[in-house]
């Protein structure tokens, strides 16, 4: 399902030629998946060298899911925030800082895993982070999510939004407090050393931040189809398609009514032949 949903979310996007950044991090998130559902499979059902490295990639993939989706919510609010310059460019400093903690954890996990290969001879080769990594974790998830959770509420607070732009902010709000209850289900089943329950958290987790990524723009769409009111250019929720006309177009028009209002003075027959009125009175 989460996959289906990003596919429908790209395509939906492509169509109505309203794809930006939040739709490209939202397909680099869906790849992702993808990824780690086949490698997922891969390792429970393989063995050795390709059970390693299928166990690799399914690790790293869940954690780029998580932090994919999160820069793909940070730039729908960014979206909604271009017009104020001050907002937008702070929330192209906060997805820096989101870069930032997203590769320094993949760094810390690579290491951790290097640092002690001798998981590799397992029958089903697998690896744990340890504590330390796993509160670095979820306090680097908290913090992103509470930067999200607080850049929506200022926009809905201090920002004049339009109806439909409101209700995309606060469903943005809500996804946020769900996936921190998600990373936090994550890290107790970790610290409480419950392996099977560690890796449903792990695939919940990651399944529903795509879900949740997906359904801001399905719900905004199907709000705005079910709702039929008329399009506001004021109050853009990026589910309808653009209406610009080609360039060529407007040149033909602006063409025209150049045309029309020089050929103006010579809509009067009187205009045209100024001197035959009197001609007709001296005859």
């Amino acid at each position: 399902m989460a996959i289906a949903l990003t596919i429908f979310r790209v395509l939906f996007r492509l169509h109505i030629r309203r794809f930006w950044w939040e739709d490209a991090w939202a397909a680099i998130a869906g790849l992702c998946g993808m990824a780690h559902l086949i490698n997922s499979w891969v390792h429970l059902f393989s063995h050795g060298t390709t059970c390693v490295v299928a166990f690799w990639v399914t690790t790293f993939m869940s954690t780029c899911i998580n932090w994919t989706v999160r820069m793909s919510i940070l730039f729908a609010i960014a979206r909604v925030a271009r017009p104020t310059q001050q907002l937008f460019r702070l929330s192209m400093g906060f997805a820096i800082f989101f870069f930032l903690m997203w590769g320094g954890f993949i760094a810390q996990k690579a290491r951790n895993f290097e640092s002690n290969s001798d998981w590799y001879q397992l029958p089903c080769p697998s690896c744990r982070i340890d504590r330390s990594m796993a509160a670095y974790q979820l306090a680097t998830k908290f913090v992103a999510d509470t930067i999200l959770v607080v850049f929506s509420f200022r926009l809905i607070w201090n920002v004049s939004l339009p109806s439909r732009q409101r209700r995309m902010i606060l469903a943005i709000f809500a996804s946020s407090i769900i996936m921190s209850m998600f990373s936090l289900f994550h890290a107790i089943a970790h610290f409480l050393l419950a392996t099977w329950t560690e890796t449903v958290a792990v695939n919940l987790e990651a399944s529903f931040c795509l879900i949740i990524c997906n359904m801001l723009v399905v719900v905004t769409y199907a709000y705005r189809v079910l709702n039929r009111k008329p399009d506001d250019p004021k109050d853009d929720d990026y589910s309808s398609a653009t209406h610009s006309a080609p360039t060529s177009q407007r040149l033909t028009t602006i063409a025209l009514a150049e045309t029309s209002a020089s050929l103006r003075p010579f809509d009067s027959p009187a205009t045209f032949f100024p001197d035959r009125k009197e001609n007709t009175r001296s005859v």
